[in-house]
């Protein structure tokens, strides 16, 4: 291992470490696993017809997260900066496809920890939006659209999912906490589920 990767990987590791107390350990080896250092990844969720009909106001039909080695490459570059609150850690893509809608639409993300010890996801083509990143088990993550404050009361978000920043007719293509889209739990999957 490089200097570079146990930089990354101590990076990771803090973290996991900075995570709440309330998570397991087991759930912070499971999120520092889901999203080694220098390790492209892929995590989906596919939903199926019987799934999607039970739950008729969730718009996302499939959802993915997918760290190439392009990625991994910008990450390095990252661990070499010094760290400040909001640095980036994670690189990686963000595909959803919406129900009724064939195409994958897309968006960029930069991850950095927030003071809960999530990853905080951000667009850099189109500031607004955040959706955070969690541990969901063994090989998996969770990804949350917006989350509950402490009171328990939900407070919702968004995300772009084109790089046109802007309304164009229908709309922007955007990613919602609407009823049936807050959270969702992906799990490691080939590469090719991620295209």
């Amino acid at each position: 291992m490089s200097s570079i990767e146990a930089r990354r990987l101590l990076a990771m590791l803090a973290i996991v470490a900075a995570m709440p107390s309330s998570t397991s350990a087991a759930e912070t080896r499971a999120l520092a696993d889901a999203l080694r250092s220098g390790r492209p990844s892929c995590h989906a969720r596919i939903f199926d017809a019987t799934e999607l009909a039970s739950h008729p106001n969730q718009r996302v039909a499939a959802i993915m997260i997918e760290r190439t080695a392009q990625d991994v490459a910008t990450e390095r570059k990252w661990g070499k900066l010094e760290q400040f609150d909001g640095t980036p850690v994670i690189s990686a893509t963000l595909r959803v496809r919406l129900r009724g809608d064939p195409a994958k639409h897309s968006a960029r993300l930069e991850c950095a920890e927030s003071d809960e010890g999530a990853l905080v996801c951000t667009t850099p083509a189109c500031a607004g939006g955040e959706i955070y990143l969690g541990s969901g088990g063994s090989d998996a993550i969770n990804v949350s659209i917006g989350g509950t404050l402490k009171d328990g009361r939900f407070i919702g978000h968004y995300i772009h999912l084109d790089e046109s920043c802007e309304a164009r007719p229908g709309g922007p293509i955007l990613l919602e906490s609407g009823d049936g889209d807050r959270r969702f739990t992906l799990t490691a999957a080939p590469k090719e589920a991620c295209r």
